[in-house]
């Protein structure tokens, strides 16, 4: 369910004890949607909804504003196209994240959003040069491996550990290849 507008209770939002009367602009909330149906074959269905999936949530937002220079001079003076990559990431990685920090602390993240046997070519895993793919921000000296909400080192965080009653682990001990 996307939108309810109700007036009385109806015993499933009793917690509320309240009308759900959400307006805009003096009339009720509209939602609209957008439905894609892509078909193929399942062999391909990965690779077209993976690729499709990033082309449509991940666009890039255009943003305008008015100048008092022709274009011509806004050109000369300031930098208008730029990226961090020096060449095209593989199909199957996602830059997620690149975020300056410091003068010369960069917090990069890289997906592989693919996951294990979806795809027969861009589920198996990537070897990836950080190095040569950011060259364009200068030469790393360090590199630190962060947890995935990238609030610590990845050495520094403590698992719970245990066994199930059949004897398997609580976690999956996986290792990410990355070449510097």
């Amino acid at each position: 369910m996307v939108h309810r507008r109700i007036l009385t209770n109806d015993s499933i939002t009793a917690s509320l004890a309240e009308p759900l009367n959400e307006t805009a602009f003096g009339k009720g909330l509209v939602v609209r949607g957008k439905h894609l149906i892509i078909i193929d074959t399942p062999n391909n269905s990965a690779i077209v909804h993976r690729t499709h999936a990033q082309q449509l949530y991940m666009q890039p937002i255009s943003t305008f504003s008015l100048t008092n220079i022709s274009y011509a001079n806004y050109s000369t003076s300031y930098r208008t196209t730029w990226s961090a990559l020096i060449d095209k990431m593989p199909c199957n990685l996602h830059l997620l994240t690149l975020d300056q920090l410091e003068a010369k602390q960069y917090l990069v993240r890289v997906e592989h959003y693919f996951e294990l046997h979806e795809d027969e070519v861009y589920s198996k895993a990537i070897q990836v040069d950080l190095q040569q793919l950011l060259t364009s921000l200068g030469k790393i000296s360090d590199l630190t491996e962060l947890t995935l909400t990238a609030n610590m080192p990845l050495a520094d965080m403590k698992r719970l550990n245990w066994t199930t009653t059949e004897n398997e682990l609580s976690y999956w001990n996986a290792t990410s290849e990355f070449l510097l």
